[in-house]
């Protein structure tokens, strides 16, 4: 029976030899990034402030742009659940609302990496147009819920229209935050605002 205890414990050692070795990859980055531009910066050079080879870096993360948008876990996949599992009678604007305001109240709490991320995706020219790529795939998602909750058939212009002025909205509240350097409580009073100007028009029944 001791025989088998060093093996059954391996497997967690090895992960969080594993994860520390990413974080770190990832401070190492994000350091750079922030004292010498991401442009300007090169991937041995990030591998050798992190104490790694260059061929352990890609073990990790395929290029630089992955350092910078580097999930955690897999909230970018649940945003379409977390945005239906709302309740019904929410509008479209306070439905988004209530999910990025959890959402990103989680994560800015949990991962002090999250908010220089962003920074260095919305910040650098050369990743700006990656960054709103991103952002924007959960446009179908939105425009699907929001049908629903507008009672309207889910290929209805109507529908695509709000998901686009609330995701542009959310797009224009982060981008102004980092921007200001505010610090994270003020992004969520940001969204309140916003999406409080939103709510009186969008939020209301459709009309036939």
């Amino acid at each position: 029976m001791k025989s088998m205890t060093p093996g059954c414990s391996v497997p967690g050692l090895r992960e969080r030899k594993k994860a520390q070795t990413r974080e770190a990859i990832i401070a190492a980055a994000l350091e750079l990034f922030e004292r010498k531009g991401y442009d300007a910066t090169t991937i041995e050079e990030i591998a050798e402030a992190a104490d790694v080879s260059p061929r352990t870096f890609f073990r990790y993360f395929d290029s630089k742009v992955d350092v910078v948008m580097a999930p955690k876990d897999d909230s970018d996949d649940e945003f379409g659940n977390r945005l239906s599992d709302r309740p019904p009678e929410e509008g479209p604007v306070e439905a988004t609302r209530q999910v990025i305001r959890t959402t990103l109240a989680a994560v800015i709490a949990e991962d002090p990496a999250f908010v220089r991320q962003m920074r260095v995706m919305l910040c650098t020219p050369s990743l700006q147009a990656t960054a709103r790529e991103h952002f924007n795939e959960h446009h179908d998602d939105m425009a699907a819920d929001f049908a629903e909750r507008m009672g309207i058939a889910k290929d209805d212009l109507r529908a695509h229209v709000v998901a686009s002025v609330v995701g542009n909205t959310i797009w224009t509240v982060v981008s102004r935050w980092l921007a200001e350097n505010s610090p994270p409580e003020t992004l969520l009073e940001m969204i309140d605002e916003a999406c409080n100007l939103l709510s009186n028009g969008i939020d209301q029944p459709v009309q036939p």
